[in-house]
């Protein structure tokens, strides 16, 4: 059984990732668990400071977990306090087959590896697949976007998000955007572009077979692969993303197109990982 964990602080990001979570599992029966990191920084100050820090977790917690339940009754949802570093105690709590919801500030565009936000420590550092919610509305979003690379990561992203597409009962759109600084001569172009091509229709013929009550399109994008995938999910239910770069068997590091879409996010993000 797959469990959702989502990170609750009492933000309004932190409530849109819990709306968008709990609407997703009212469609499945697994469970659900709002979870509250208190930051040990609070135990430096005192042992008054940390009791109130306990209070109001408790408090949050409550609050969130009613309004949950009252929303969606028939959704299995509880509440966890735990203790330690934000973002890299709330990555290690699921396992490897769990779903990990957190809730972002939309940011401004950011080129490079500077993890500039704890949405993506958290996508960085966790085992599990991970969806990042910025704070907006999603009830007049349709349709599915993958991001399709060659790496092996990107096979997990279509899979997943084949059935995402499927779940939701909308479109699923293949999105492969070739990094700028692979463009080739012009001469060399049309052998870029058929590389390109099959592996766009490789990625269609796994979507097909994860779900084939679900329309595939593809699309082919020759501009920096971050911008095309964040114009293709504009408007999108979902954008799904692979881990491109895998660090040994944990697949724990993010590749630079994933961070910097996570930096300018206008979309729920998963970034998928084959558990």
């Amino acid at each position: 059984m797959t469990t959702c964990f989502i990170g609750a602080d009492g933000s309004g990001p932190s409530r849109a990732a819990i709306r968008w979570a709990l609407a997703r599992a009212a469609g499945d029966s697994n469970p659900v668990v709002l979870v509250h990191v208190i930051d040990d920084e609070w135990g430096l100050l005192g042992a008054g400071y940390a009791a109130e820090a306990e209070r109001r977790a408790r408090e949050l917690l409550a609050v969130e977990l009613a309004d949950a339940v009252r929303r969606y009754p028939g959704v299995d949802v509880g509440a966890r306090i735990v203790h330690g570093s934000p973002a890299w105690t709330l990555a290690g709590l699921p396992s490897a087959d769990d779903l990990l919801v957190v809730g972002t500030h939309k940011t401004g565009f950011l080129h490079g590896r500077v993890l500039g936000s704890r949405s993506v420590q958290v996508a960085a550092a966790a085992r599990c697949s991970v969806a990042v919610v910025p704070d907006t509305t999603f009830d007049t979003r349709r349709g599915v976007v993958v991001g399709v690379d060659r790496f092996d990561g990107s096979a997990a992203a279509v899979v997943r998000g084949a059935r995402e597409a499927a779940r939701l009962g909308q479109e699923l759109l293949l999105v492969h955007a070739p990094p700028v600084s692979h463009v080739l001569r012009s001469a060399d172009l049309p052998s870029s572009t058929g590389t390109a091509q099959r592996l766009l229709a490789e990625a269609a013929e796994r979507a097909a077979q994860a779900a084939p009550e679900t329309t595939v399109r593809r699309r082919l994008v020759h501009r920096e692969p971050a911008e095309a995938l964040l114009d293709a999910g504009n408007g999108a239910s979902l954008l799904v993303l692979g881990v491109s770069h895998p660090h040994a068997a944990t697949q724990s590091v993010i590749g630079s197109v994933t961070h910097d879409v996570l930096m300018n996010i206008t979309v729920p993000v998963l970034v998928a990982r084959d558990a």
